[in-house]
């Protein structure tokens, strides 16, 4: 019995494996094409590898987690929460600011606009400029900040089925408060005054905060348990 479980739980890690590589090669062929056309790989070539880091894990952690059941409450309550985190996200990254004049021209009359300047990934940019806000959706950050938000929503709704409740839950827990100060140091990836501070990899070290930062709230259950044995 023991043998079979374990053989299945071999064909499980191989199939997610398969799958995980199968998403990244053909985000890499769709890159290479996309850039055989423009002409524009980017400066480095760590430039052109990274928007695929970024959506290979996020799109693999969505797929992959399952939010607990609990009271519609709790649902709204988390949705809020983590909504309110991802708009944080986005600030901090420089997607989300005040509205800013010089993009009309980019945007034209209606306030939204596109462009192209730069290998798959990092483009095509979306932009919309108006009275009050503007963001400029880069592909590859927005879907990580969207993944990271959900792994948050998956946290607190899974605290929340504890006596001790979602938010006193994720406070009582380090391992899984860490990813929340993440974004400080994501912001490099934006081209804050930050990436002069982290210099020229400001990029790489930022994609690699974010791989911890996913990994930790993904494998929260694991983390918490060592950091409990490590306080032993």
């Amino acid at each position: 019995m023991k043998t079979a479980s374990n053989s299945d739980h071999r064909r499980r890690l191989l199939t997610r494996g398969t799958r995980f590589n199968l998403l990244f090669a053909i985000q890499l062929f769709a890159g290479l094409a996309f850039a055989y056309r423009t002409g524009d790989m980017g400066s480095r070539l760590t430039y052109f590898f990274i928007p695929f880091i970024w959506t290979t894990v996020s799109i693999w952690v969505i797929w992959h987690t399952r939010p607990a059941q609990a009271r519609r409450l709790f649902q709204i309550l988390a949705a809020v929460i983590s909504f309110a985190y991802l708009l944080i996200l986005l600030y901090l990254t420089g997607i989300l600011g005040p509205s800013v004049q010089h993009l009309s021209q980019l945007t034209g009359p209606h306030g939204v606009g596109l462009t192209w300047g730069r290998s798959l990934g990092w483009s095509p940019v979306l932009i919309y400029t108006g009275e009050w806000i503007t963001l400029t959706l880069v592909p590859y950050q927005t879907i990580g900040l969207i993944a990271l938000s959900y792994l948050v929503y998956d946290a607190l709704l899974d605290f929340a089925r504890s006596a001790i409740g979602g938010i006193v839950g994720i406070a009582a827990c380090p391992a899984c408060v860490g990813p929340l100060f993440a974004p400080l140091l994501l912001g490099g990836s934006s081209g804050s005054s930050l990436v002069l501070l982290l210099g020229v990899y400001g990029y790489e070290i930022a994609t690699v905060l974010f791989i911890i930062a996913v990994g930790i709230l993904y494998y929260r259950r694991w983390v918490s348990k060592l950091f409990l044995h490590l306080r032993q």
